[in-house]
């Protein structure tokens, strides 16, 4: 009888584990999820005259607190939102200027169109360059969770000088292949800075010009080009532990405050455009 009765004990709860739905990675459970080190580089594309970016921007925020380091943004102030008010009274609002060479190209200057042709802000891409892969704000999160639980290809290692001499930023980076991988491959270094308290216009606010408002994540400045440069031109098998290393130095401005800029490089596939990985280096207050 004891016998008979466990037997069927044990169909029931074997009934009810078929029963259950299959779990997709990630698994999530009270918001925790399985990262396994792949990091997602979101390009906000945005303006500061542009009244409903705040609304990406608060998804950025929302993103970066559910993820943490995960999530690398890059805020490319662009197209006609990004022109400044001309005055050299810095108390006029807008006066500031956040473009530069790098986001003229990809997203135009003034009412011309760049790289990524006539654009609808807010609007940018996770892990990719591709145009196709421009999108709103809305659709970022549920890219971010195709790549969260990701093995990362590659790894990168950053090391990062402050040079007060000469008045230059200077890196090293060390790309390490993580898993054997036939990719060409390009690198882009990027600097960004983040807490820079100037106007901005949101819509959803009264008034809607906000003054002090905070700027984070402000692409200043590129090492390498808006692509970045090809660090492997062919197919040929890359094994587990093999590294390529590159260094790279630029002017600073003197606009930028040092110990809020962060130095961002990330890898990506020359054929797909997909971002593979990204590291960040924070310079010390």
């Amino acid at each position: 009888m004891k016998t008979r009765f466990l037997l069927y004990t044990a169909i029931i709860v074997l009934g009810i584990l078929q029963s259950c739905d299959e779990i997709e990675e990630p698994y999530t459970k009270d918001d925790a999820f399985i990262w396994n080190g792949r990091k997602s580089v979101i390009f906000d594309i945005t303006g500061h005259t542009c009244g409903n970016c705040p609304r990406a921007h608060e998804t950025i925020n929302e993103l970066v607190k559910k993820y943490g380091d995960a999530v690398v943004p890059i805020a490319i102030h662009g197209t006609y939102y990004a022109v400044p008010v001309e005055t050299e009274d810095t108390t006029t609002p807008f006066h500031y200027d956040f473009r530069t060479d790098i986001g003229d190209f990809l997203t135009g200057r003034g009412v011309s169109t760049g790289y990524y042709g006539e654009l609808y802000l807010p609007t940018g891409m996770v892990n990719s360059y591709a145009i196709e892969d421009l999108t709103g704000q809305n659709s970022w999160e549920t890219k971010i969770a195709e790549y969260i639980s990701l093995y990362p290809e590659f790894l990168i290692e950053i090391e990062g000088e402050n040079n007060i001499a000469d008045s230059s930023l200077n890196c090293s980076i060390k790309i390490t292949t993580n898993n054997e991988s036939s990719r060409k491959l390009s690198l882009t270094v990027f600097v960004v800075e983040d807490h820079i308290l100037q106007w901005q216009k949101d819509y959803a606010a009264t008034p809607q010009d906000i003054k002090g408002y905070e700027h984070n994540h402000i692409l200043r400045a590129g090492f390498n080009g808006p692509f970045g440069e090809t660090i492997k031109d062919n197919n040929n098998l890359t094994s587990v532990g093999e590294t390529i290393n590159k260094s790279y130095s630029i002017k600073q401005n003197k606009s930028w405050i040092i110990s809020n800029c962060l130095i961002v490089a990330f890898v990506y596939d020359n054929d797909t455009e997909e971002i593979l990985q990204a590291e960040v280096f924070p310079f010390q207050k």
